[in-house]
C-alpha cells in the first residue's frame, strides 16, 4: 500500500492539531494579562503599601519607651547649695534613664487616623480592581483586534486570488480574440491594487500583534476564537448596574470618608491630650553633688492648647475639602452613566450594522456570481465584473470589522459594570484584599491590627 500520496494530508492534519494545541483562548489571554502586566502589579504594590501603613498605626496605641543617657565632666559654682568639697570642682558626671509614656486621650486623633487610613486602603483596593477591569478590557480589545486583522488578511488574500483567477480568464479571452488587450491591462492593474491592499493589511496585523504583546505580555499564538459575551438587555439596566458596581464610584466614596476622618485628625488638637508617664533616672555626681541619685516618677500629664490663631479658616478649608470630595463623586457617577450610555449606543449600532452588512454581503456575492456568468456570456464588460468584485470586497471588509466591533461591545458592556474580570474567572480575592477595612474598624479601631497581610502571589 502506497501512503506517499496521502502524506501531505497527514502533515496538514498534524499541523492543524499542533496549531489548535498552541491556540490561546480569549479567557487565557485576559487572565495572563491581568495577573502579569506591570500596570496591575504597580497597583497591587500600592495597595499592599497602604495596608502595611495602616498596620503601622499600631504604634499609636502602644506606650512609647525611650532610653536616654549621657556622660562627661561638670563643674558647678554654687556655694549656697554645695559643700566646700563639692563646690567649684570638676567631676565626672553620668546619667542613665528610662521613660515611658502612654496616651490616654488625644481628642480622638488616633481613632480618626485609623479610620482615614482604612478608607485609604479600601480606596487603593478599588483602584486596583478598576485597573484590573481596564486591563481586562485592553487585553480583550487587543485579542479581538488581532483576530479581526487575521480575518481581514484572509479576506485580502482571497480578494487577490479572485482577481488573479479573473486575470487568467481574461488573458485566455484576449488570446482568443474575444476581449481587447486593454482589458488585460485593466485586470493587471486591479491585481496589483489588490496586492497593495493585502500589504497594508499585513502591516496593520503586525502592529496589532505588537500591541497584543505589549498588553498581554506575550505574542499571539495559534488559532483564535471570539465568543460573544452576554449582551446588555436595556439601557436603564446597564446604567443602574454600572453605577452600583463601578469601582470608580466606590473609590470616590472612600475619598469622601477619608476626607471626613482626616478632618477629625486635624480638629483633634482642640481637645486636651492626657498621658500616663513613668520613668526612672540614675545620676552619678549630678549637678556637682558627689554620689549617686535615683529619681522614680509616675503620674498623669496634660497638654491643652487653649488658643491658636487661624482655626476658623482651618474649619472652612476642611469644609471645602469635603465639598470637593462630594463633587468628585458626582463627577464619577456622571462619567460612569455616560460610559454606560455610550456603550449601549455602540452595542446597538454594531448589532444593527453587522446584521445589515451580512445581508448586503450575501446579496453582493450573488451579484458577483451572476456577473461572472454574464461576463463569460459576453453580456457584461470586465469593468462591470471588477466593479461588483470591488463592492463585494468592501462590504466583506466592513462586515468583518462590524462583527469584531459587535463582539467587543458586549465585553465593553461588562467592563462598564465592573464585571469583565469576573467574567473571565478572575475573582476579586485573586486580585486584591477584601475592601472591608472601614467596616472592620468601626467598632474598635485597634481590631484592624489583628490582620495579617500576606503578599499577593
Amino acid at each position: 500500500m502506497n501512503i506517499l500520496p496521502k502524506l501531505p494530508v497527514y502533515v496538514a492534519a498534524i499541523l492543524m492539531l499542533a496549531n489548535t494545541a498552541l491556540a490561546e483562548s480569549l479567557s487565557e489571554a485576559v487572565r495572563f494579562a491581568v495577573t502579569t502586566n506591570p500596570v496591575v502589579k504597580s497597583s497591587q504594590a500600592e495597595m499592599r503599601a497602604s495596608a502595611f501603613e495602616l498596620l503601622q498605626l499600631r504604634g499609636e496605641f502602644e506606650p512609647e519607651v525611650t532610653l536616654s543617657g549621657e556622660t562627661g565632666w561638670q563643674r558647678v559654682d554654687d556655694p549656697n547649695s554645695l559643700s566646700v568639697a563639692d563646690n567649684d570642682s570638676t567631676k565626672p558626671r553620668n546619667q542613665l534613664g528610662v521613660r515611658a509614656q502612654l496616651v490616654l486621650f488625644d481628642g480622638y486623633r488616633r481613632s480618626n487616623l485609623v479610620y482615614a487610613n482604612a478608607a485609604r486602603v479600601d480606596g487603593s483596593i478599588y483602584r486596583l480592581l478598576d485597573a484590573s477591569e481596564t486591563m481586562a478590557l485592553n487585553a480583550t480589545e487587543a485579542y479581538i483586534d488581532v483576530y479581526r486583522h487575521r480575518t481581514l488578511l484572509t479576506v485580502a488574500k482571497s480578494n487577490v486570488e479572485k482577481h488573479e483567477d479573473i486575470g487568467r480568464r481574461v488573458r485566455e479571452l484576449v488570446q482568443g480574440g474575444r476581449l481587447p488587450y486593454s482589458d488585460e491591462l485593466t485586470i493587471d492593474d486591479r491585481i496589483r491594487s489588490a496586492r497593495l491592499a493585502q500589504l497594508e493589511v499585513e502591516r496593520a496585523l503586525r502592529d496589532a500583534n505588537a500591541r497584543y504583546e505589549r498588553v498581554v505580555g506575550r505574542p499571539p499564538s495559534g488559532g483564535m476564537r471570539i465568543p460573544l459575551a452576554p449582551a446588555p438587555q436595556s439601557l436603564d439596566g446597564l446604567i443602574q448596574n454600572a453605577v452600583n458596581n463601578s469601582y470608580r464610584v466606590q473609590f470616590a466614596r472612600t475619598q469622601i470618608d477619608q476626607t471626613r476622618f482626616q478632618s477629625g485628625v486635624t480638629l483633634s488638637d482642640r481637645y486636651p491630650q492626657v498621658t500616663l508617664n513613668a520613668g526612672v533616672v540614675r545620676d552619678i555626681n549630678r549637678n556637682g553633688v558627689s554620689g549617686t541619685r535615683t529619681d522614680e516618677t509616675i503620674g498623669l500629664g496634660l497638654r491643652w492648647t487653649l488658643y491658636q490663631g487661624g482655626r476658623q479658616a482651618e474649619r472652612r478649608a476642611l469644609a471645602e475639602q469635603n465639598s470637593r470630595a462630594l463633587s468628585q463623586q458626582a463627577v464619577a457617577v456622571r462619567e460612569v452613566r455616560e460610559l454606560a450610555t455610550r456603550t449601549w449606543n455602540t452595542y446597538r449600532t454594531n448589532s444593527e450594522r453587522s446584521a445589515q452588512l451580512n445581508d448586503q454581503l450575501r446579496i453582493n456575492r450573488l451579484i458577483v456570481e451572476v456577473y461572472g456568468d454574464e461576463f463569460e456570456a459576453a453580456k457584461r464588460t470586465l469593468l462591470d465584473l471588477l466593479e461588483v468584485e470591488r463592492a463585494r470586497f468592501n462590504v466583506e471588509f466592513e462586515a468583518v470589522g462590524a462583527r469584531a466591533g459587535l463582539a467587543f461591545s458586549t465585553y465593553r458592556s461588562l467592563a462598564a459594570q465592573s464585571l469583565l474580570a469576573a467574567h473571565f474567572g478572575l475573582a476579586k480575592s485573586d486580585l486584591a484584599l477584601q475592601p472591608q477595612f472601614q467596616e472592620r474598624v468601626k467598632e474598635n479601631p485597634t481590631a484592624i491590627f489583628n490582620v495579617n497581610i500576606e503578599p499577593l502571589k
